[in-house]
């Protein structure tokens, strides 16, 4: 569906801020019988909002075919990272909202649990809501009770047979809703009156401040920062109470939603957006420029290593992998192999460039190069690999002023 509006303010003043061209799914990651097939693409570009400076995609897929149609393959336990940044954030939740043992905490867009488990071990009572069959299975096996749909009515009357939230947690996930004026009705149904939702997911102003590019991907509906969510949620009664950044995943915030009063921290983080410029038209005209200019060295460089008889693999089979694979054009001819952790990604394919996904062991003695593409946990995939390769070539892709 091609966007014709902004999802948060109605405007229909959209402008194009980056385009990435035509892209499948990133996080379907294909199986054999999938790499021959005509794959679907789509149209991948950053558009912005003239009226409130809201980022989102200029199409959307619908949700059914991100997330049911085949295997969801991100896996919110698979990463050590990931798992004690969930158990550090339901400790910081728990305190700053007021969460008391048998207090009811929903998680929408859960995953396998990971941040439930966390709060689980706190005393609260836990209930997820993910639409992905495979995900919910491997949830409920976790012990995390998991109603297997989107959030909408049938799931909020679901939640309601627990009973209210005191809080309402969505992690990476809020970027994904396709309506968000519909969510956010049925949330209130869901929210206690003295509740809070919790917000966390890649920072849209890190896009621009960390020149961040590939974490657009169709997935993703949305790229959010504070400014224009501060009149979105007052439309429902909710004030952004408290914002606050993090580095997870590279660039991350997280907000606190609710009927209480906003404190400094929201003013202060809408005057970083102002001042770096995310809301003008130059600032995203010149991102544009820096984003091209790097798939140009990045190509380059591995042309380079390429006739210079070196074998490439590409490491960490992201999603945002995915996006610089694709927009630079990056296949089997400059790369091998791709590598990764996740037992939901080895033995598949890589969607469009359809690189084989291998575990990290399946990299040897004859492998010159490592294209880093998991860029948020670089340094951690280094010092794994290198030290068992120490004559191993990194390339990590950056996007330089």
């Amino acid at each position: 569906m091609n966007v014709s509006s902004c999802h948060l303010c109605g405007s229909h003043e959209l402008l194009t801020a980056l385009d990435l061209g035509h892209h499948p799914l990133a996080d379907l990651f294909l199986k054999d019988h999938q790499v021959h097939a005509l794959e679907r693409r789509y149209p991948l570009r950053l558009v912005r909002c003239a009226a409130c400076g809201h980022g989102m995609n200029s199409y959307v897929v619908p949700g059914e075919e991100r997330y049911q149609e085949n295997d969801y393959s991100y896996d919110s336990a698979n990463s050590r990272v990931s798992v004690q940044h969930f158990h550090d954030m339901a400790r910081e939740v728990g305190e700053r909202a007021g969460v008391a043992r048998g207090d009811l905490v929903v998680d929408l867009g859960s995953n396998v649990g990971t941040l439930l488990s966390a709060f689980l071990a706190r005393g609260a009572e836990v209930q997820g809501v993910d639409p992905a069959p495979n995900i919910a299975r491997l949830a409920v096996e976790n012990g995390i009770p998991t109603i297997n749909d989107f959030f909408g009515p049938s799931a909020a009357d679901a939640v309601l047979a627990r009973g209210k939230a005191k809080v309402v947690t969505m992690t990476n996930a809020f970027n994904h809703v396709s309506d968000l004026h519909a969510f956010m009705g049925t949330l209130g149904r869901i929210l206690r009156e003295d509740g809070t939702f919790v917000i966390e997911l890649p920072y849209y102003l890190d896009v621009l401040r960390k020149r961040h590019f590939d974490v657009i991907y169709l997935e993703h509906v949305s790229y959010v920062a504070v400014k224009p969510l501060v009149p979105f949620f007052a439309r429902y009664g909710l004030r952004v109470t408290h914002v606050e950044e993090n580095d997870y995943m590279s660039g991350s915030i997280r907000f606190f939603v609710g009927k209480g009063v906003s404190d400094g921290s929201v003013a202060a983080q809408i005057d970083k957006e102002e001042a770096a410029g995310l809301y003008l038209e130059s600032t995203w005209d010149h991102f544009a420029r820096q984003v091209r200019d790097m798939k140009l060295r990045l190509v380059d460089e591995l042309i380079d290593a390429r006739r210079g008889g070196g074998r490439i693999v590409a490491v960490g089979a992201a999603a945002k992998g995915n996006t610089l694979l694709n927009y630079c054009g990056i296949d089997r001819t400059l790369v091998d192999f791709a590598t990764d952790a996740s037992p939901l990604k080895i033995g598949k394919w890589t969607p469009g460039s359809h690189l084989p996904i291998r575990s990290d062991e399946a990299i040897d003695g004859t492998v010159t190069h490592a294209l880093i593409l998991a860029w948020n946990i670089a340094g951690l995939l280094k010092g794994k690999i290198g030290s068992r390769h120490p004559g191993l070539t990194f390339i990590t892709p950056h996007v330089v002023e």
